[in-house]
């Protein structure tokens, strides 16, 4: 395996990742529209007696609260956060899979965006998804950054 080819596998797996994980959360936003005009208390205790939760805990009980009182508004931001989300996150995977200038550094300053809310959440509570995520993110970031000789800008192409 040459220099390029070990370049490019961590490359291949963060355009995998992308192009699983953006329609996947666009058909999330889409499934999160169905709870319109629905009675959230209810399905938020269908959802705790489906994952076998005690209600009778006060932080689930609290949460069953919380999302009892959540308004149809709310859904629908939810819903349209999540699409652009994972429009964004199918963009960077294309762009990624094309090889693109403009891709590399959307995907580098999109990811990079989320590290600082990612170390607050383990300055919270330390949990290995929470680390992993993070080592991940700050490894794509190290990585796109580090061998922008994968990309070609558009002179390069143009001229090729």
């Amino acid at each position: 395996m040459d220099r390029v080819e070990k370049k490019e596998t961590f490359l291949r797996f963060i355009i995998i990742q992308k192009l699983i994980l953006g329609p996947l959360e666009i058909a999330l936003s889409l499934g999160i529209l169905s709870l319109l005009d629905n009675d959230m208390e209810a399905f938020a205790f269908g959802l705790a007696g489906f994952f076998n939760l005690d209600i009778d805990n006060f932080y689930v009980s609290a949460a069953i609260e919380k999302v009892g009182m959540m308004e149809d508004s709310t859904i629908l931001g939810i819903s349209i956060g999540m699409f652009l989300l994972g429009s964004l996150v199918l963009v960077e995977g294309w762009g990624l899979h094309l090889r693109r200038r403009w891709a590399e550094w959307l995907t580098v300053i999109a990811t990079a965006l989320f590290i600082p809310f990612e170390v607050y959440e383990i300055i919270l509570k330390v949990t290995p998804v929470k680390v992993g995520a993070l080592v991940l993110n700050c490894a794509i970031v190290w990585y796109l950054a580090k061998h922008r000789e994968l990309f070609t800008s558009r002179r390069q192409r143009e001229s090729s």
